[in-house]
C-alpha cells in the first residue's frame, strides 16, 4: 500500500488511549496473500490507500478475518479459500503444508496487547500458533504437536504456584477468544490473561472492516435498516436514515465530507424515490 491514513476526533495521550474504549491501533500482514511484512497503523477511521494492486483489499480480508475470529466464528467460516490467503510462491514443508501468518495490536486498560495468529491452509485448515502478549510477557502461547489430532497444546501465564497452565484447545478456534471460558481468574496472573484477552476480544468485536465498490453505492438502495454493508451498497438509505433520525451525527459527517471537498459542502442529502428505494 502506498498510503494509509488514519482519521479520529482528536489526538489521545498515551493514558487516555490506555484509558478508552479498547481498539484494535495496528495490523500486521507478517504472510498473506501477496503482502509480507506489512504493518499498518489504524486509528479510529482509517482509510488504506493506493493504486489498484497494492494489497488494499487484501489488508481488509485479514482484518476482517481476524474480527470474526475474535467473535467466536470457526476458521472455516472465515477463511473460505484458505488457499488464497497463502503467500505467493510460498513452498510446502516435509509435511506438505502451507499457510499464512496475521496479527493485530489493541490498545485500552490493560495498555497494548498484541495477538499473532498463525493458519495452516494445506492439506487442512486449521489453526496452528497463537500467541497473546503484553508488556513483553507471553499471555497465551499454543502449538500443534500433534498433526493427528483436532487440538493445539495451549499453555496460558498463571503466575502462581505453577508458571503457566498447560490444556489442549481446539484447532478451529480463536485460542484467545476462548480463555474466558478455561480460565478461572484464581490468581493474578491468570485475572491478567483475562483482562487482556478481554480488551482484545472487545476491540476485534468492534471492528467494521468495509471495502466500497463505487459502482454499486452510485445505483438506488432499498429502503432497510440503515446499517452500512460491508460493499456500502446501501450508502443512500444510510444516509437518508442518519440525516431524518440523527442530527448530531450527520453533521459529523457533513463536516468530514467538507474538510475533503475543495468547495464548500452545505448538506448531504438522499432522496427517497417513488419505487420504495432512496
Amino acid at each position: 500500500m502506498s498510503g494509509v491514513a488514519s482519521l479520529s476526533p482528536s489526538v489521545q495521550s498515551a493514558d487516555e488511549a490506555h484509558t478508552a474504549r479498547p481498539r484494535v491501533t495496528e495490523l500486521r500482514l507478517s504472510a498473506f496473500a501477496g503482502v509480507r511484512g506489512a504493518v499498518l497503523p489504524l486509528g479510529a477511521f482509517t482509510l488504506f490507500a493506493g493504486p489498484s494492486g497494492c494489497g488494499k483489499t487484501t489488508a481488509l480480508r485479514a482484518y476482517e478475518a481476524l474480527a470474526r475470529l475474535g467473535g467466536g466464528a470457526g476458521v472455516g467460516e472465515v477463511f473460505a479459500d484458505p488457499v488464497a490467503c497463502v503467500p505467493e510462491r510460498a513452498r510446502p514443508d516435509a509435511q506438505r503444508r502451507r499457510g499464512f501468518r496475521i496479527g493485530c495490536t489493541a490498545d485500552g486498560p490493560e495498555g497494548p496487547v498484541r495477538l499473532d495468529v498463525a493458519v495452516q491452509a494445506e492439506p487442512e485448515l486449521r489453526i496452528v500458533g497463537e500467541r497473546l502478549s503484553a508488556g513483553g510477557l507471553v499471555l497465551l502461547e499454543t502449538a500443534l504437536r500433534d498433526p493427528s489430532r483436532p487440538y493445539v497444546q495451549a499453555a496460558w501465564h498463571t503466575a502462581g504456584q505453577s508458571p503457566v497452565t498447560r490444556a489442549p484447545l481446539p484447532d478451529d478456534r480463536l485460542g484467545t477468544a476462548l480463555l474466558p471460558l478455561r480460565v478461572a481468574g484464581k490468581t493474578d496472573g491468570q485475572r491478567r490473561v483475562l483482562a487482556a484477552a478481554e480488551q482484545m476480544v472487545v476491540a476485534l468485536r468492534s471492528v467494521f472492516a468495509c471495502d466500497p465498490r463505487p459502482e454499486r453505492m452510485r445505483a438506488a438502495a432499498p429502503i432497510g435498516s440503515g446499517r452500512l454493508l460491508g460493499g456500502c451498497d446501501n450508502l443512500a438509505d444510510v444516509l437518508w436514515r442518519t440525516r431524518a433520525e440523527c442530527g448530531r451525527r450527520h453533521a459529523q459527517l457533513v463536516a468530514a465530507v467538507g474538510a475533503g471537498c475543495a468547495g464548500a459542502v452545505a448538506d448531504v442529502v438522499a432522496e427517497v424515490l417513488g419505487d420504495g428505494t432512496v
